[in-house]
């Protein structure tokens, strides 16, 4: 039986990798320089597709998904140094008032409707 060979990198709290190591090099999938930009695909791609993202698309207006991608597009831009912060906060706070705004006309609609099915009566 041959003795499986175990990764060669040190974790974050300092205890050495217990994960076995890949074939053609003496790292495991997650500390593997050569993998690292596929490493980094594949967790955009499971943020993008964890349940909560996937909840929060559901829930958002459709009118708002646009604003949605750009947002998410800024902030990685940031952070990669691609759009300047200040930028994106500006984006932010732009989008935080169209949502109030859709936010208020969504509201103002269910009370006209609410009124409709009443037929407009108020308790006194």
């Amino acid at each position: 039986m041959t003795e499986q060979r175990r990764c060669t990198a040190t974790r974050r709290d300092g205890r050495p990798c217990a994960a076995q190591a890949l074939p053609s090099e003496p790292y495991c999938w997650a500390h593997s320089p050569t993998l690292a930009e596929q490493r980094q695909r594949s967790r955009a791609k499971g943020g993008r597709n964890s349940a909560k993202a996937a909840r929060l698309r559901k829930l958002t207006p459709p009118r708002l998904l646009p604003v949605f991608d750009r947002l998410e597009t800024a902030l990685d831009e940031v952070h990669t140094g691609a759009l300047d912060p200040r930028a994106a906060t500006a984006m932010a706070a732009l989008a935080r008032a169209l949502a109030t705004l859709l936010t208020a006309g969504e509201l103002e609609e269910r009370v006209r409707l609410l009124e409709q099915r009443t037929g407009g009566e108020q308790e006194t």
